[in-house]
């Protein structure tokens, strides 16, 4: 048992979990202009690829962010890049089946943002240098011990693993990003709800030169069938490294059994190389599974990420809709802490990630259920990809629609529209409501109420049709890119009409309007 030992200074927002969506959720904060502190328990960033991609909506929310230049580089696939897809006994052969695709990793129509093919171990280490850009404390190696909260605030204790001491520190709130296994949603008793295990896994990251067993194309998937030694072999972002995964009943052995001698004589036998030299990684074993937490949250502490929703691998969307909580979240907290917004504003975060949660795990149970060729349930119903990753919606309606059809309605993703200059028009959102709007009366109304709330306003040209509003509508976008309220034409006291809606959106009531400085972010 450790006792108390010294005081780490307070701050604003303490999260708890290092990983992608910890440091997601740090790097938006920072740039909404609130201090956070990041504590995780292990040594440093992710040593496996684990999550291997990122959606075109992902990208976009990291794209108001420092984070930006280096995602889209460091993830970039040449336009046209074709690679193919196995289903073989071995990847000798026998071949049950090889497909064929070209990766599709951006539709500018859509999104002035791709698809960017980069594996966890390589993007982890990119939010951590941006959010420690911007003033961020991330302190690897410290774990969460415990924690109380009161009307005022959270105060937690910290261990140092490497010095063993325990520190208290006081936070006006806490995020659990710390994994499937959550300690802080454990300590909340917060049930989970779902289909539950899909079954556990063991994986291994490898590199080797597969080029004995190479075909026409680079391959990107291969699900083996060898009657003892089964499983899958994935490409990672980077040349000649693999992982490599197959079932464990985690009642009979455990990852120790799993010798590198083991993994060498099984990777022989899986690619059909027998003298195969690989260099191996590490190993971890995972669990599929779809669960997602009865709330988001109690009182100022907050679960995101894996925390709040796990799902199985397939489809790619565990880690992008962790990241989907940490943009809404963020700029929820921001608000509160710079004062613009009442605390209700909060309670809105479980209230729209929670439906979007389920109904993605939903989607990724149903995919995986599919691809092991097991009966689905009676009321299975699938929805297009696109629907996923950019068509979720907050409010009223099913979170998830069945095709993605941007409209520009309230609760919906904001639509990319290219400009004149050539910017895409979501490159004015991340930092504050803004009023997209082409007539005067609108843009005087909207800067004389940005005097004293945070909103900034663009007077752009060319936008109205996909947001659904005539030439002299207007449309007020949140921080994290979501469509607030749009307006046909102009109205009467646009003024007025525009405080009353920011009021309501941001739950003022009570608070009055306090004149307050546009927010800059954390340097």
């Amino acid at each position: 048992m450790h006792a108390p030992s010294s005081q780490l200074p307070p701050v604003p927002v303490l999260i708890v979990g290092g990983g992608l969506v910890g440091l997601s959720t740090a790097l938006f904060l920072a740039h909404q202009g609130v201090r956070s502190r990041v504590i995780e328990k292990h040594a440093g960033t992710s040593l496996h690829p684990r999550a291997r991609g990122f959606h075109a909506r992902t990208v976009e929310l990291l794209r108001s962010t420092c984070a930006r230049e280096e995602v889209e580089r460091a993830g970039s696939v040449p336009a046209g890049t074709v690679v193919g897809e196995l289903v073989a006994v071995t990847l000798a052969g026998p071949v049950h089946s090889w497909k064929t695709r070209t990766v599709s990793t951006q539709r500018t129509d859509v999104s002035p943002c791709p698809y960017v093919f980069l594996g966890q171990d390589r993007m982890e280490p990119i939010l951590l240098e941006a959010a420690r850009s911007q003033g961020v404390e991330v302190r690897f190696r410290h774990e969460l011990t415990g924690f109380t909260q009161d009307a005022q605030g959270v105060r937690a204790t910290v261990l140092d693993r490497e010095a063993g001491t325990v520190s208290t520190v006081h936070a006006a709130y806490l995020i659990g990003a710390d994994g499937v296994r959550s300690p802080v949603r454990e300590a909340l008793g917060i049930a989970l709800r779902g289909r539950g295990s899909f079954g556990h896994n063991i994986s291994t990251l490898f590199d080797a030169d597969l080029s004995p067993v190479r075909r026409e194309v680079p391959l990107a998937f291969a699900v083996l069938t060898h009657p003892e030694l089964g499983g899958v072999i994935a490409a990672t972002d980077v040349k000649d490294r693999w992982s490599h995964a197959t079932r464990i009943d985690v009642s009979r052995e455990k990852a120790e059994d799993f010798t590198e001698a083991r993994w060498t004589e099984r990777l022989r036998t899986v690619t059909g190389i027998a003298d195969l030299e690989p260099t191996l990684h590490g190993t971890f074993v995972w669990e599929a599974a779809e669960r997602v937490a009865e709330r988001f949250g109690s009182g100022r502490v907050f679960l995101a990420g894996d925390a709040a929703h796990q799902m199985p691998p397939t489809g790619g969307l565990g880690a992008n809709t962790g990241i989907h909580d940490a943009a809404n979240l963020a700029w929820k907290l921001a608000a509160v802490l710079n004062g613009h917004a009442g605390p209700a504003l909060l309670e809105t975060y479980d209230a729209e990630r929670r439906p979007v949660a389920a109904a993605t795990a939903n989607q990724a149970a149903l995919l995986a259920l599919r691809m092991a060729k097991q009966a689905l349930p009676a009321d299975a119903e699938f929805v297009d990809e696109d629907a996923v990753t950019l068509g979720y919606r907050y409010g009223d309606g099913p979170p998830l629609p069945k095709t993605f059809v941007p409209t520009g309605e309230p609760g919906t993703r904001a639509p990319h529209v290219w400009l004149e200059d050539r910017r895409s028009i979501l490159d004015l959102f991340g930092n504050g409501f803004v009023l997209l709007t082409g007539n005067e009366a609108w843009s005087d109304a909207g800067r004389r109420l940005a005097e004293r709330m945070p909103l900034r306003v663009h007077e752009v040209h060319g936008w109205q049709h996909a947001y659904g509003v005539g030439e002299g509508g207007a449309c007020l976008v949140r921080p994290d890119g979501m469509v607030a309220a749009r307006w046909s034409e102009p109205v009467r006291d646009a003024e007025q009409v525009l405080d009353a809606e920011l009021e309501t959106l941001l739950c003022r009531a009570g608070l009055g309007s306090v004149r307050t400085p546009p927010t800059e972010p954390v340097r």
